[in-house]
């Protein structure tokens, strides 16, 4: 992948940074007659410099007056150094911090000081200036960035300048494929013959001419037909070019600065953010709990309320943790995008940083898992962000991709931090995906209370009925997570199966004496009975405990027909294989038919096949029955 540079110009207003961007490459950028005549037009304010050794690069005329503060901070997504324009009649300006304060805050670390206007002023006054500049700016990080003396005009210092930076380009390093396209649209307008036309600077990932890409918010789905950059049209943008895309199947009036371009059509809006701030030395305010701002970032400016994280304020000078809550609009961003921080009323830049979780959960603010969690996320720990979103995600199991998509690691990285994980025991491998230790205990410990507290209700049950357990566990749980689970906890002697219910390993079934006696009696009538059900009450009065002891035999050694009738399974089970052997030579058989396979009477008879019914033994059909779908496969 080549290297794309993005040159930025910043300073005070009238301190003459369009008319240097003019002499460096012969190019307006601010005005409509240009504009049009390029026709694909980059983006107002855009311009590109071919270097002595043929690397062209781009320039971004960043707007100077204090309105404007938004757009340039739109403009520096991408850029790479920054000419950091001061007219040598005036020196450093207040606006001129201010920018340079921005352009910190958003990542900015490669500065060269470019003194316009240096015709205009005698030495004297030019050296008067130099020492101002590396006053003012001295513990900055602009302090030791070089000063290139220029005059447009004259065309005086601008070979030098020239040659400064293709010397300080040199040394960017190539910019990553950070996964999938995105785009922050900064403009949007029309060119007859070619349609709706959007720039920006592409962040992450590739775009090709033909390319399906989805414009957020409301995923609407788009075609890239045409791509230019540098004025010039080309099959394929690459990150950090600012580019204008060319969409099919989507008008102007459907697109406004601020939207985002993605080759993703899964993004998600949010309403909150977690991120690290740097609040400014000279910043007017701290930032307090609930405070109104405005939050810069990518091409939008939304209102938000400010909780600090693990402090009552971030004061000046100071660095802290937030979370931003959107007032009236959701963004769409990714962990590590930049950010500015200005006050509501009156505009002051306040604080600025980097996302840290674009999509967190309300915090409690001095809760210490939640600091440690971000402190990890700051550090770039990637296992203990792996390891504490396995730990508190509300469901069991994760697979690979989506711990790819939460930590935006390759698939490479992210095999070495989970195998490191699984070999110190912090998280289990399953079939399903990855577990965290931690999180398994905390389902198995729910679990065992859940069976501990049901056999100590009912002492004499073999086990919690199956979907009892698994509603009481998680009724919002998968089944084939919920299967995975009990799999887990099966295999690790924590409970068992019990036919169809699930008990605690460690519990069994006891019977006092009497309670036996009471069994024998109860087995013994049932028994006797064969095919007619026995009504419960009738049961019940034999003795004490019968009430305990039948209930205990449920689903056993006895069937309940219904609430009031009761059968012993062993007869029910003769009944079945009775009439699956009738279904082999009869596709029907009515109630009478039925009656006399088993020799009993018509109500007894009447309630096995509404029992049979429920069990899809049977299925009823007027004044018949057919094999229901629990018997197709023994007939096939």
């Amino acid at each position: 992948m080549a290297r794309h540079i993005v040159i930025g110009t910043a300073g005070h207003v009238d301190h003459g940074k369009t008319t240097l961007v003019k002499a460096l490459t012969g190019m307006e950028t601010d005005t409509t007659k240009e504009e049009k005549k390029r026709g694909l037009t980059i983006n107002l304010g855009f311009a590109y410099l071919d270097l002595p050794n043929g690397q062209r690069v781009g320039i971004v005329d960043v707007p100077g007056h204090e309105k404007f503060i938004k757009n340039m901070v739109a403009g520096l997504p991408g850029i790479n150094m920054v000419l950091l324009v001061i007219d040598a009649n005036e020196g450093v300006m207040p606006q001129t911090i201010e920018h340079l304060d921005i352009l910190t805050l958003l990542g900015v670390t490669e500065f060269l000081i470019v003194l316009t206007k240096i015709d205009t002023v005698d030495e004297e006054l030019r050296e008067l200036v130099r020492e101002d500049i590396q006053e003012q700016l001295a513990g900055t990080a602009a302090a030791d960035a070089d000063i290139v003396e220029t005059d447009a005009v004259t065309g005086k210092g601008i070979p030098e300048l020239i040659q400064t930076i293709q010397d300080m380009t040199a040394e960017v390093p190539e910019a990553g494929d950070d996964g999938d396209a995105r785009m922050n649209i900064d403009r949007v307008f029309s060119v007859k013959g070619f349609g709706t036309v959007v720039t920006g600077t592409l962040l992450d990932g590739d775009v090709s001419v033909g390319d399906d890409l989805y414009v957020y918010p409301g995923c609407r789905k788009v075609r890239v037909r045409n791509i230019q950059n540098h004025d010039q049209n080309v099959t394929k943008a690459e990150p950090r070019q600012r580019t204008a895309l060319n969409l099919a199947n989507i008008a102007t009036d459907d697109l406004i600065r601020g939207d985002v371009l993605s080759a993703s059509d899964s993004l998600e809006s949010t309403w909150m953010l977690d991120v690290k701030v740097t609040c400014l030395k000279h910043s007017p305010v701290s930032i307090g709990l609930w405070d109104r701002m405005r939050l810069l970032i990518g091409t939008r400016e939304v209102m938000v309320r400010a909780v600090p994280i693990g402090a009552e304020t971030i004061e000046p000078g100071q660095e802290g943790f937030l979370q931003l809550r959107m007032e009236q609009e959701q963004v769409i961003v990714k962990e590590r995008d930049r950010f500015i921080l200005r006050t509501f009323s009156p505009m002051h830049t306040v604080a600025g940083g980097e996302v840290l979780d674009a999509s967190p959960k309300k915090h409690r603010r001095f809760k210490a898992d939640i600091l440690e969690h971000l402190k990890a996320r700051d550090e770039g720990n990637h296992d203990e962000v792996i390891a504490d979103f396995l730990h508190h995600k509300s469901s069991p199991f994760t697979v690979k991709e989506e711990l790819m998509a939460y930590t935006h690691l390759d698939g490479n990285n992210i095999d070495i931090v989970l195998e490191q994980l699984l070999a110190s025991g912090v998280i289990r491998e399953t079939p399903l995906g990855y577990i965290h230790e931690e999180a398994y205990k905390a389902w198995r410990g729910k679990a065992l209370q859940l069976l501990l507290d049901y056999h100590r209700k009912y002492p004499l049950r073999a086990g919690m009925p199956d979907s009892e357990f698994r509603a009481r566990l998680s009724a919002q749980m998968p089944e084939k997570e919920m299967q995975e689970l009990i799999a887990m906890m099966i295999h690790d002697d924590c409970c068992r199966a019990e036919g169809r219910a699930i008990a605690a390993s460690r519990f069994h079934v006891t019977f006092t004496a009497e309670q036996k006696k009471s069994r024998q009696k109860l087995e013994q009538a049932l028994e006797t009975s064969g095919y007619t059900p026995l009504k419960t009450d009738e049961l019940l009065a034999m003795d004490k405990q019968a009430k305990a002891v039948l209930d205990a035999m449920k689903g056993d050694t006895v069937l309940f027909l219904t609430a009031e009738y009761v059968v012993s399974k062993k007869w029910y089970d003769q009944a079945v294989e009775a009439i699956t052997a009738y279904f082999k030579t009869n596709p029907t058989i009515t109630l009478s038919d039925f009656r006399d396979l088993i020799q009993s009477n018509r109500k007894a008879s009447l309630l096995l096949l509404d029992y049979m019914d429920t069990q899809h033994v049977t299925k009823r059909l007027e004044n018949h029955r057919i094999a229901g779908e629990a018997l197709k496969e023994a007939l096939s």
